[in-house]
């Protein structure tokens, strides 16, 4: 599994998010919005427009998908280990 995290500099649940990856030794990107992607390259990626970071996508042999944020990564986490 690879987790992809689009975020911004400052913003604490992002870097929660790239935290808890590194604990969990899960490999992630981290992909800054503004500079690596524009919010409204996110917006098209997520499917909707985005109000909070980080948005966060899991990637696994079958599929990449749009799992939300921090919260819902440690969720998915939690369920993985």
């Amino acid at each position: 599994m690879q987790v992809i995290i689009y975020g911004k500099d400052g913003c604490l649940n992002c870097d929660k998010s790239k935290m808890l990856c590194q604990i969990q030794s899960i490999e992630f990107c981290y992909h800054t919005v503004g500079n690596d992607i524009s919010v409204d390259e996110l917006h098209a990626k997520v499917g909707q427009p985005v109000r909070s970071l980080p948005q966060i996508f899991l990637c696994d042999e079958e599929a990449t998908r749009h799992i939300g944020g921090y919260e819902e990564l440690r969720r998915a986490l939690m369920s993985v280990h």
